[in-house]
């Protein structure tokens, strides 16, 4: 059966809605939720009408419609850690969305939003990311520790009779 105008309008806008969450987008962004909401819209009535689609391909199309309603929600989570678990429970699609692709978009979505998680939580666990005063402190901090190692290390190469069990610490603030 031939796909009806909704069911291309819906094919298009899920396409498009996929490479939008594919991007790194701006915490501001506001297309993406209002196209999210204007699919669930499309295939509300496409579910409606009298020649609508195989049910297979209405599971697929709510699959994927799920998957990027799960994705926005899964963004507004404050903590790194809650998002890479509400991003694990996510499931993409199954199939392509157009003939162009080899595998689901929303497959690669889930796979790009998942490294991006674990790398945030990976550098918040390390201490890798801070701001502002905190950067400046750590760095000081850092700076620190390699000047007194520095120090340390010619005292014990280049002092006659300097034992390395000797501690001292001088801190000019």
């Amino acid at each position: 059966m031939a796909a009806t105008r909704l069911e291309l309008n819906l094919m298009r806008l899920l396409s498009r809605c996929e490479a939008l969450a594919a991007e790194r987008r701006d915490p501001e962004e506001w297309r993406l939720e209002k196209y999210v909401a204007a699919l669930e819209d499309m295939l509300r009535e496409l579910k409606k009408q009298s020649s609508k689609p195989a049910p297979e391909l209405l599971n697929e199309y709510s699959r994927k419609v799920d998957f990027l309603k799960g994705l926005l929600e899964a963004e507004k989570l404050s903590s790194s850690t809650e998002k890479a678990l509400a991003n694990q429970f996510l499931a993409p699609g199954r199939t392509p969305t157009t003939t162009k692709e080899r595998t689901p978009a929303t497959k690669t979505v889930h796979l790009q939003t998942k490294a991006r998680c674990t790398g945030k939580m990976r550098s918040e666990l390390l201490g890798t990311v801070c701001s502002g005063a905190a950067a400046s402190l750590l760095l000081l901090y850092r700076l620190s520790l390699v000047a007194f190692s520095c120090l340390w290390w010619l005292c014990v190469t280049h002092v006659p009779g300097w034992v390395g069990s000797h501690l001292f610490l001088v801190w000019i603030v």
